[in-house]
């Protein structure tokens, strides 16, 4: 039987980037919202619920295809994968600094803008009430990515849920304080990038 040739994938960064920031504009409107809205262990999803869940699988979609466009761009490999830490790794960590340094620059103000609240957790189980821990972690971009790595997979099939005997929820957390400027950076440097190509 003969072999069918491989044929290789053309794609184009400024597709992709257009489509990162459409995905970006939809989950913009709810972002300020979020904050009033209760965490709990609700076993109705509210239609304020569901619209956080289409916050979260567009936010994480769009920083997804930011970081694939950008390897485009760089001629790198793009792998057939959600998770956004991995893609981040990918990226050579001369422009991942440039990222990093954008991004901390303007999570200060980001978070000031939020009122100080950054992430939503929804956590799936019994009815009782769970234990919520105190929110202390690490805010480099590298380290909300490795949180978030799932984002786009986890939160848009929230409506599944799985009962293991000795872990009795499953907690959604979505920091979206954190994982904006992490788009709104990576996007800023792909823009650059393929503006500085259009223009030479």
């Amino acid at each position: 039987m003969l072999k069918e040739p491989k044929v290789k994938k053309e794609r184009d960064p400024q597709a992709a980037l257009v489509c990162a920031e459409a995905f970006q504009r939809l989950a913009k409107e709810f972002i300020p919202r979020i904050g009033a809205i209760k965490e709990n262990s609700s076993q109705v999803m509210s239609s304020e619920l569901g619209d956080l869940v289409v916050c979260a699988t567009n936010l994480g979609f769009a920083i997804e295809l930011y970081l694939k466009a950008l390897l485009m761009w760089l001629d790198l490999p793009v792998p057939h994968e959600h998770d956004l830490r991995l893609l981040y790794d990918r990226i050579p960590q001369s422009v991942r600094a440039i990222i990093e340094n954008v991004y901390d620059t303007a999570l200060p103000d980001q978070v000031r803008q939020l009122y100080g609240r950054v992430s939503f957790t929804i956590a799936k189980g019994p009815l009782e009430e769970p234990r919520w821990d105190g929110y202390k972690v690490s805010t480099s971009l590298p380290d909300v990515l490795a949180r978030s790595r799932d984002l786009f997979p986890s939160w848009r099939y929230i409506f599944e849920f799985t009962q293991h005997e000795d872990i009795p929820y499953q907690f959604h957390q979505f920091e979206y304080g954190f994982l904006w400027c992490a788009a709104e950076a990576i996007r800023v440097e792909i823009t650059v990038r393929l503006h500085k190509t259009r223009g030479q």
